[in-house]
């Protein structure tokens, strides 16, 4: 199958990772779909390690991609653990929270997927529902989301469209600066938000797995988000 690929220069997208514990050390860990879709649209993946300068990485990586995974730890927005949170990781929480701080003091784009829409939004100042009284709506099913009008997902992707879900937390009040750009049309749930002045857009569901001829959770694609992202990143100059 030819791919459809963007002239997007020798992009670099850092893509955020969980951990897992092995059984010597822990060990990095993610899904090969963020880097599958990232590459049929013209960029290149590169994993975060955990580990080193996020400085050096907002430096030479064009963008950054905070992914999927599992709850953040909500002392991060004021609240404890409630034994219903999943897969805390918080030296994942930590090194989110500063490569975020060090892409946005760049200005450099910033895509949020699932866990990555609510580490947005909590960078900001805003909070989570702890467990959603719709969880029903939201973990492992499909559901229809409808995009607000004046917002980034509109023209790229229509009014509404079915999206894959995998979530039982979400965002309860918007982070500074933060936009609603879509909502789950069952239960108002924010599922998409835009910052009003930084390069930073973030979506609840996983696009990733709505790629044609890649992973087809839904029968939605996801071709322009992603093309979009790319596209705002700006063109590398000569040195």
């Amino acid at each position: 199958m030819m791919q459809e690929v963007k002239n997007t220069a020798n992009t670099v997208i850092l893509v955020s990772t969980g951990t897992v514990c092995g059984r010597r050390s822990r060990q990095t860990a993610q899904s090969e779909l963020y880097a599958r879709a990232l590459s049929r649209f013209g960029a290149a993946a590169v994993l975060d390690g955990g580990y080193g300068s996020e400085e050096t990485l907002a430096e030479r990586a064009d963008a950054l991609v905070l992914s999927g995974g599992g709850d953040i730890h909500p002392a991060y927005y004021g609240k404890q653990l409630t034994g219903m949170d999943t897969s805390v990781d918080q030296q994942r929480d930590e090194r989110e929270w500063e490569l975020l701080r060090v892409f946005c003091a760049r200005r450099k784009p910033v895509l949020g997927i699932c866990r990555g829409i609510q580490v947005i939004d909590v960078f900001f100042g805003g909070t989570l529902f702890q467990h959603l009284a719709t969880a029903h709506v939201h973990e492992n099913t499909i559901h229809t989301v409808v995009t607000a009008q004046d917002g980034w997902l509109r023209p790229l992707l229509g009014e509404s469209f079915p999206v894959n879900s995998y979530h039982h937390q979400a965002i309860r009040t918007l982070g500074a600066g933060l936009h609603v750009t879509a909502v789950s049309d069952a239960d108002g749930v924010i599922e998409a938000v835009e910052h009003e002045r930084l390069p930073v857009w973030a979506v609840q569901w996983h696009p990733e797995r709505m790629v044609h001829g890649l992973c087809r959770d839904t029968d939605a694609e996801m071709k322009a988000l992603f093309c979009d992202f790319l596209a705002r990143i700006p063109e590398k100059t000569e040195k």
